[in-house]
């Protein structure tokens, strides 16, 4: 470890020491046209640094990601180390002589040609598709949309980059203790490297405050700075034919300046760099900055993107003359960034126990450690959960949130576009901006929302003949809210829910911080024009006097074996309306709007009392469509089916029993698949599982995202499994599904710990928000000693239910406290307004039984296909990504050898999708004789787990029957044969 690399801890610590005291809740708002209202006071935590006062209070820990390697050409350029303010972002990577930083804008998409534009479908045609689909001729109601919409792509196209810089130094010597680094506390991106002339640095951030990019170049120790610095494109960027590119340098003023093709009106954009030189010389030759004999170079940037005559705007030189007002010290603009980055990301703070050894390696380091661990590598959850944050915060802005890049791109050819996809990506990664303490960051999301809805009364108006809002599919930006991408598969104007979906997080805003005037001035006036779809669009009754959803679509699924996606009552469609109206009349009663005989109050609680119900299938799942002969299809990678578990919460243990029990089944059943190792697939099902607190599962899913390659050096993320196709969701998404394992929380209602793995015993987590106006400081737990810890601090006298729901044996706290109708899982405390409360659990005993197969040696009767990665060993190496599978008989089997004598209390089996309609359980003392212990003809899949008493050394799982998958029996498959017990005395 470089000395330089040593000071910057000792530096990074010292920051974090300082900002502690404003870790939890803290609201600091800008003040401009648009904002989020200022909510009701919500508590500081100055005290935060004595929060409870245990010993195993949260450490302060250098919130820092690192590698030691480096991308050796442009294609690699996603494992570089990224920086942003929500506008602006630059990449940086590149051998640390030849550096390469790759500039992006949030306006950044290739300039429209032409606008999207679609039909205004006839009144006609609308009511026979609804007709079609009323009396379930799905053909007809499929091939009459497909024919009605006219529907032709145009607008802003793929996100692209904007340009790079090459900084050249020549080779002096070998480059030794190289290391760049990212501070996620202030967002700087170091570069560290030794050679002859000594140790070098640079530096680099993106302002939020001052909405600049900062790059400062200072002399190695031994020796002055010598360097060529040069704006360029390359032609890995793959920009579209017809665009042009002029450079136009001096040694005061870098200028890269961009036109589109010439059918785009003029459009451009540009990047203007102002030079500050301490000593040395500055000369230009060509395109090439030379700096000579300089003790530094502060560089500092700003992109502009120009919809027409960008010629014009260039000669203005406006990005000339707003970069000379700027300070002109590193440090003073470091300033800036600290009291806007920094104090918005130190807010919350986790930490997992993690050992010092493990949080000194590198990026690539502890990924390596975990892709080859079954367990949790504490130390990458922490980094993970840093970088998830502060990529978040850094991709999110006033102007819009993250979109598939985040706000960064090295290429034109992006997956998807890089557009904002509304049916899953946009709204996960915004889902922890609320809970996480990150208000500033939703901004964007709000904004660019109430920007989508005059476009979205077009949808609706146009394609569908309704008043109101029709959600718009994938977009590239504020400005594009019309349908997109309408085909057979996918007649994308019938996902009728997905307004509300997008307008759920609003809700969630006004949870947290109870600010009736954002909820009445934002929420409301979106609602309301929710309110009057509804009322146009639900026109079919069935024989119970339901509305049906003539026309209905589950994102982006189809029924089993029906080949279409436009049907009747997707369960997505039902939980979207419920949400809105249900909100809707909640929002009307507490304004006093909206009341009295045939107003909008009693319309919509009609509509309310006659939206159809949820269904469980035939396999005790919750259906993802409410209608009887559409069979559901588990492999696929959304889980649109369970959207009323998250984000609603509509379903829970306690207010829906019987379709919280479904929903466990649906989930299940869908694990058995691999959700098509597609990030977002694994993310969502992940919060369903942290909702349904099914630790397991949740537990599992994290594992998978953490080890799979879902993510680069720089800890930002791809969209596939092996790093396939950057996308951000995945590493702005992370943080949230750790939030929602340690965290639940409804209007009174706090829940801690709900779905904690048994892998993470012990840990911390500070600054949490609770849906309720309530800061959760500090959460601490240590399941070794089964007692939670933690503080809260309510802005307004509540009472509210405390659950834990291992059992309570006992609590300690200063609040009123009252046994709960929930029993033992739960205690009512009564919270006085901004009063911190500290509370401690001693929980039930919960005795730990292991699984005593993991990594013992197995034998199967056969092995799929003769395949090496469907071994009988992989059944029992504790990972749920691999499994073992036989050929394709009945009468398959694979035991375990659990190498001595053991008393065995239950048996898990964790199938994939191929798994044993008939088998038996068998157990044996030498591998010959075997005696059943449990045999069924309805086995279920997905998980079970079997409760038994038996002392054995052997157990065998004896398949008698395979169920068919679509018509097809495969061979037996299981990912994981669990035994669990103690060894035999």
């Amino acid at each position: 470890m470089s000395k330089n690399y040593r000071l910057l801890w000792v530096i990074g610590g010292s920051i974090l020491l300082i900002t502690a005291i404003i870790l939890g809740i803290v609201f600091l708002m800008n003040n401009k046209d648009k904002e989020i209202t200022e909510p009701v006071s919500l508590p500081k935590t100055e005290e935060a640094d004595s929060i409870i006062h245990l010993e195993e209070a949260n450490k302060m820990r250098d919130k820092v990601g690192f590698s030691n390697t480096y991308p050796s050409q442009y294609s690699e350029w996603q494992e570089g180390f990224m920086a942003g303010n929500g506008k602006m972002g630059i990449i940086v990577f590149g051998n640390p002589l030849e550096d390469t930083i790759i500039y992006n804008h949030r306006l950044f998409n290739i300039a429209a040609s032409k606008e999207r534009s679609f039909h205004t479908v006839s009144q006609e045609m609308l009511d026979s598709i609804r007709v079609a689909c009323a009396t379930g001729d799905f053909v007809t109601a499929n091939q009459l949309a497909n024919e009605a919409h006219g529907w032709q792509d145009g607008g802003e196209g793929n996100k692209h980059p904007g340009y790079k810089m090459l900084i050249h130094i020549p080779e002096e010597g070998e480059i030794e203790n190289y290391t760049r680094i990212c501070d996620y506390t202030t967002g700087e991106i170091f570069v560290h490297w030794t050679d002859q002339r000594g140790d070098w640095k640079r530096s680099s951030f993106v302002s939020r405050k001052d909405n600049v990019i900062v790059q400062y170049l200072s002399k190695p120790t031994d020796s002055l700075l010598n360097c060529s610095i040069e704006l360029t494109v390359d032609q890995e960027m793959n920009f579209p034919e017809g665009m042009t590119f002029a450079n136009q340098a001096s040694e005061a003023y870098l200028n890269m300046r961009v036109a589109y093709p010439l059918s785009t009106k003029g459009a451009g954009y540009e990047g203007v760099t102002r030079v500050i030189a301490e000593g040395g010389t500055l000369q230009m030759e060509g395109n090439v900055l030379t700096v000579k004999d300089a003790e530094s170079v502060l560089l500092l940037t700003r992109l502009e993107k120009y919809y027409s005559d960008c010629k014009t705007q260039w000669d203005r030189n406006i990005l000339q003359d707003q970069l000379k007002e700027l300070p002109s010290e590193y440090d003073a603009l470091l300033m800036g960034q600290k009291e806007t980055h920094s104090d918005v990301y130190n807010r919350v703070t986790i930490d997992l126990n993690a050992s010092e050894d493990d949080r000194a390696l590198s990026n690539e380091d502890l990924l390596h450690m975990q892709e080859k661990s079954v367990k949790p590598v504490n130390a990458l959850y922490e980094r993970l959960f840093d970088a998830g944050r502060y990529h978040y915060l850094s991709s999110s802005g006033e102007l819009a949130p993250p979109d598939l890049l985040g706000i960064w791109t090295g290429d034109c050819n992006v997956g998807w576009g890089g557009y904002y996809h509304l049916d899953a990506n946009l709204n996960l990664q915004i889902s922890g901006g609320i809970v996480g303490n990150m208000f500033e960051t939703m901004e964007g999301y709000f904004n660019i929302n109430e920007a989508w809805a005059e476009d979205f009364k077009t949808n609706a108006q146009k394609l569908l003949g309704c008043r109101g809002l029709l959600a718009g599919g994938n977009t590239p930006g504020a400005t594009s809210g019309l349908i997109s991408s309408l085909n057979y598969y996918y007649p994308y104007q019938y996902v009728t829910g997905e307004e509300a979906w997008l307008l759920y997080p609003f809700w969630e805003y006004y949870q947290v911080t109870g600010d009736k005037e954002f909820l009445r001035n934002r929420l409301y006036p979106l609602l309301r024009e929710v309110g009057d779809f509804y009322e146009d669009f639900l026109v079919e009754t069935d024989e119970n006097g339901n509305y049906i959803f003539a026309g209905s679509i589950s994102p982006e699924n189809q029924p089993a074996g029906l080949g279409m996606s436009l049907v009747n009552n997707s369960t997505f469609d039902i939980a979207g309306a419920k949400f809105a109206l249900t909100k809707l009349v909640e929002i009307s009663d507490m304004f006093g709007l909206e009341q009295g005989s045939g107003e909008g109050k009693e319309r919509w609680s009609e509509i309310l009392d006659k939206l159809p119900p949820y269904l469980i299938n035939g396999d005790g799942a919750l259906a993802e469509w409410s209608w009887e002969g559409l069979q559901d299809n588990y492999n696929h990678r959304h889980s649109s089916g369970l959207i009323g578990v998250w984000p609603y919460r509509e379903i829970t243990p306690e207010a829906t029993p019987d379709l919280y029990e479904a929903a466990l089944v649906s989930l299940s059943k869908k694990d058995a698949y691999n959700y098509e190792n597609a990030g977002h697939g694994i993310l969502h099902s992940a919060l369903i599982a942290a909702n349904l607190k099914n630790a397991d599962s949740a537990g599992q899913k994290l594992l998978r995202l953490s080890k799979e390659g879902f993510f680069y050096t720089g800890l930002t993320s791809a969209h596939y499994v092996d790093h396939g196709v950057f996308c951000s969701d995945v590493c702005n998404t992370l943080p949230s599904i750790m939030m929602e394992m340690l965290l639940s929380s409804e209007d009174t209602t706090i829940e801690l710990l709900p779905a904690l793995p048994s892998t993470l015993l012990k840990g911390s987590i500070s600054g949490l928000l609770a849906r309720n106006q309530t800061v959760v400081n500090q959460l601490i737990w240590d399941l070794t000693k089964n007692t939670v810890s933690c503080r809260l601090t309510s802005t307004i006298d509540q009472t509210v239910t405390l659950i834990e729901r291992q059992g309570i044996l006992s609590i300690s706290t200063s609040a009123e406290v009252k046994d709960s109708r929930l029993g033992r899982i739960a205690r009512e405390l009564t919270l006085k307004a901004n009063t911190p409360i500290d509370i401690t659990l001693q929980l039930e005993e919960k005795t730990i039984i292991e699984n005593v197969a993991l990594n013992k040696k197995a034998v199967a009767s056969s092995v799929e296909s003769n395949s090496p990665d469907r071994e009988a060993f992989q059944a029992f190496d504790g990972d749920y990504a691999t499994r073992w599978a036989s050929t394709s008989v009945d009468d398959s089997w694979i035991y375990v050898d659990l190498g001595e004598v053991y008393d065995i209390n239950s048996i898990k089996l964790n199938w994939e999708a191929a798994f044993a309609k008939a088998y038996k359980l068998q157990v044996s003392k030498d591998a010959v004789n075997w005696s059943d212990i449990h045999e069924t003809s309805d086995g279920k899949g997905t998980t079970e787990l079997i409760p038994v008493e038996v002392t054995t050394r052997y157990v065998r799982m004896q398949g008698l029957e395979r169920v068919p998958i679509n018509g097809t029996k495969y061979g037996y498959s299981l990912y994981e044969f669990e035994v669990y017990g103690v060894i035999h005395k």
